[in-house]
């Protein structure tokens, strides 16, 4: 087998195996086991690239590998190599592994590092895993492996409640996505009669699905998505997951998990493309959710949860783009993953340094640290202006191409979605900015300690803020990378729009924190108090499910057990206490009391039993 057909499976073969080694590693070493887990992500992320000058020579075609896996029953896995899957797996790889490399540094001091590297490793190899099969059950496999490294890493430091409700809590509203996406691979295979993509995809082309199960279908499908990537209205467990250390939330928010759902919507798009209630679908539940987070990242007071939001708001960018239905919003949603992989793995990063120094998430206890830790700083900057879509950074140029495809196809309500989005983007961006590094000193509790964080963290902040620098010029070989014809001209009007978004933002924020001529506490606790207080509690999504589905489904057990407990259990104990009762009355005359009478009652009994005997045994 040549080495091109050997790196699509070792590029996530190796860090399961590897993460499967961990344990025997750190037996020899703690540090061994922390540089193990460096070079075995760096070797995946070779692999990864590796594979990309042959998605060049296959000009946009894919190429299936598979091998037997159950002979039995003629079940195989197997791999695909196309642009869409090396895409996804080089950003998972690369990202991941400076994350891993930036992960020395930062829980350096931490316990339990060998099941942190484990699933680390194990959620790297996982996610690989899931972008490079070439079938459902495949995918389906690894896309529950994924959400158990997740759940394990949210809830690393386990003996904080709030970390082990936050691990739960994400695993849980996951898992209403993950069983609707089942469904929707199980009635597709029932139609098909294979798992394949392409098969599919040839099924669905010939009319051989009939258009009601294709509908029913592709939104069981996207139901997956909308759990996977956060989007509404399952938007409520990626907050939370803010609770696990900054590495993780880098890799869940940047290369893995919150991606994976994006990555699943662009690889069935050539299924159900055709579907307009699917579009329409996807469409709306990528603005809706671009929007609503975006809101509620105005008013987060924690450094992580900021970014949080603005993770649920920048999926649902990418997810707009997708219900687009055009082969432009397809690569302006691609564009967008990979800008969005590197400024927010920065960005995470940056806060992880930041917490790191500071000892706290709260940005109302920090201010004034670009003194302390300029290179933190500088490459915050970076993360910022290209999360806010500034020029020349690479957010300005994927939130202008999808905004473009968004006004090409003439869907102004998501338009104007999109655009009150992105003017909050730069609202929350630069208010963050400000809070974090450029507020006053005066609220630092404990300035001695504070310094820049060691090379080994500082490193990939740097890689990782020029990667989002130069990234945004990639526009041309990136659509040759996908095999995509000539997209059209970004005309005046979106960059228009785009850039009218920016420096509204920009001064709202300017005028509130920079300049303070709108007081900040008058909003919060003036006119605008209860929008505030919306805003704050998530539109109240959380305590609505909880006093729903949490609330609602602990009354039912509970009257389900009152009613088992009162109604079966003890109605039948009642019963047969009192059938014991009666039967007792029933046979109480017969008891004389006289001895001659009993014993003739014993000798008749043992006479019966003695005749029955006989006539069993053939006497």
């Amino acid at each position: 087998m040549p080495f091109d057909e050997y790196a699509p499976w070792l590029v996530w073969v190796i860090p399961l195996v590897s993460a499967l080694l961990i344990p025997i590693v750190s037996k020899i070493s703690s540090g061994l086991r922390n540089w193990f887990a460096v070079i075995v992500s760096f070797i995946g992320a070779a692999y990864a690239v590796s594979m990309i000058p042959q998605v060049l020579s296959l000009h946009g075609q894919a190429k299936d590998l598979t091998v037997t896996w159950i002979p039995q029953i003629g079940l195989e896995a197997g791999v695909t190599v196309d642009p869409l899957s090396v895409f996804m797996v080089t950003v998972a790889s690369c990202v991941g592994a400076l994350i891993v490399l930036y992960s020395i540094g930062y829980m350096s001091h931490e316990e339990g590092l060998t099941r942190y590297y484990f699933f680390i490793l194990f959620f790297i190899g996982g996610m690989n895993g899931l972008v490079m099969a070439n079938n459902f059950l495949q995918l389906f496999i690894f896309w529950e492996i994924v959400g158990l490294c997740s759940y394990a890493l949210i809830g690393f430091w386990y003996k904080k409640e709030s970390a082990s409700r936050a691990g739960m809590k994400a695993f849980l509203v996951t898992k209403v996505g993950d069983v609707m996406l089942l469904a929707g691979i199980l009635i597709l295979y029932l139609h098909v009669g294979s798992f394949s993509f392409l098969e599919s995809a040839a099924a669905i082309e010939s009319g051989k699905i009939i258009f009601a199960v294709l509908m029913a279908t592709s939104l069981l499908i996207f139901a997956g998505a909308i759990g996977k990537s956060a989007q509404f209205p399952l938007q409520i467990w990626l907050p939370d997951a803010m609770e696990g250390p900054s590495t993780v939330s880098a890799l869940i928010h940047a290369a893995t998990m919150v991606k994976a759902g994006v990555y699943l919507t662009a690889r069935t798009f050539i299924l159900f493309g055709g579907v307009p209630e699917w579009l329409t679908t996807v469409l709306y539940i990528g603005a809706i959710t671009a929007l609503i987070a975006a809101t509620m990242a105005l008013v987060s007071v924690d450094i992580k949860r900021v970014l949080a939001y603005s993770t649920i708001s920048q999926l649902g960018f990418m997810i707009t783009a997708l219900g687009i239905g055009t082969q432009f919003g397809w690569f302006a949603s691609q564009f967008h993953v990979m800008s969005h992989a590197l400024f927010k793995a920065l960005l995470f990063l940056a806060a992880g340094s930041v917490m790191h120094a500071v000892g706290t998430a709260d940005m109302r206890e920090m201010g004034g640290l670009r003194k302390y830790m300029p290179i933190t700083f500088v490459t915050s900057l970076v993360g910022i202006l290209a999360l806010t879509g500034f020029p020349p950074f690479n957010g300005f140029w994927s939130k202008d191409l999808i905004v473009a495809a968004i006004f090409e196809a003439h869907l102004y309500l998501p338009l104007i979605m999109i655009f009150a989005a992105s003017l909050c983007t730069a609202a929350y961006g630069f208010r963050w900015l400000y809070l974090v590094f450029l507020g006053d000193k005066t609220r630092l509790k404990d300035t001695h300690h504070l310094h820049e964080s060691p090379y080994i963290m500082t490193i990939p902040l740097i890689i990782l803020a020029v990667a989002a620098v130069i990234s945004g010029f990639f526009e041309a070989p990136f659509l040759e990378y996908l095999g995509l014809s000539h997209m059209p001209g970004i005309e005046p009007i979106p960059v228009l729009i785009s850039l009218t978004a920016l420096i509204l933002g920009f001064i709202i924020s300017y005028l509130i924190y920079f300049r303070k001529v709108i007081s900040a506490e008058k909003l919060r606790t003036g006119a605008l108090k209860p929008i505030h207080a919306l805003l704050s509690e998530g539109y109240y999504f959380d305590k609505m499910y909880y006093a729903i589905f949490v609330n609602g489904f602990t009354r039912l057990c509970n009257w389900l057990f009152n009613w088992i407990e009162d109604a079966v259990i003890d109605r039948f104990n009642y019963v047969i206490s009192g059938t014991a009762q009666w039967m007792s009355q029933g046979f109480r005359p017969s008891h004389t009391g006289n001895l001659n009478t009993n014993m003739s009652a014993v000798l008749v009994g043992l006479a019966g039993f003695l005749i029955l005997a006989l006539i069993l045994i053939g006497w």
